[in-house]
């Protein structure tokens, strides 16, 4: 489980859609987390969402960003914990924002996939 504040972010995957609540996780810079792409459950005020959370390396640390499925509400200084499900894509660079907004519309598709399939 990952827990921590919403914080302001760069607004890179608001820009495509897809917004996320950037995480202030402290994380140790001697931990090893898994990065990627995964289906999680967010909790906020005691109320659970499908999530698909991006972990990604940053320097000695990891950025993680979740976006909660069909919710479009406010989160700054919100607190969230967050729980992985599955794993769903490794994180890829791409040249162009066409191709990264189909890899984010593919992730997203796979991560409701897993949630279909535990109902």
């Amino acid at each position: 489980m990952f827990s921590g504040i919403v914080l302001h972010g760069d607004g890179v995957a608001k820009n495509f859609g897809f917004p996320t609540a950037n995480i202030d996780c402290k994380i140790k810079s001697c931990t090893k987390v898994a990065t990627g792409v995964f289906a999680a459950t967010t909790t906020m005020d005691s109320k659970k969402y499908n999530s698909a959370l991006i972990i990604i390396p940053k320097g000695n640390s990891y950025k993680f960003e979740v976006h909660i499925l069909d919710f479009n509400e406010n989160l700054y200084g919100k607190y969230l914990e967050v729980d992985l499900v599955q794993k769903v894509s490794e994180i890829e660079k791409y040249d162009s924002h066409e191709e990264l907004l189909e890899k984010i519309k593919h992730d997203i598709e796979m991560v409701k996939e897993v949630f279909a399939g535990r109902d």
